[in-house]
């Protein structure tokens, strides 16, 4: 990704407790797209929401085993993105949404080296 300039943001909103192959979907897209070599990702996990269920979710000090929404993002160039959707479109379920959307990146700092 070039320092600076038009790039683009997908993101994966699911379930925090869905499994694939015994391990959690969030963590299997993030380490999928690590060994893409993506410029990074970053999973953000909610407080409190609802979706097309209009069940309010949230994460009440008493509650022992939740399963709120968590939203898996990575930035990059298009075309990087375009491959990220791609390698993960199979291991989404029928339950999901996906963004997409332009952005600008005005700064991104690279260790050196890297």
């Amino acid at each position: 990704m070039q320092p600076f300039g038009k790039s683009k943001v997908l993101r994966i909103y699911v379930d925090e407790n869905i499994k694939v192959e015994n391990e959690l979907l969030y963590r299997a897209i993030v380490k999928k797209w690590l060994a893409m070599k993506l410029k990074g990702a970053t999973v953000y996990k909610a407080v409190e929401g609802f979706g097309s269920s209009a069940h309010i979710r949230d994460a009440g000090i008493l509650e022992i085993s939740e399963n709120l929404p968590v939203v898996i993002e990575t930035i990059d160039i298009a075309t990087q993105v375009a491959k990220a959707l791609k390698a993960v479109e199979a291991l989404l379920p029928v339950h999901c949404l996906v963004t997409l959307q332009d952005i600008n990146v005005i700064r991104y700092h690279r260790p050196k080296g890297k």
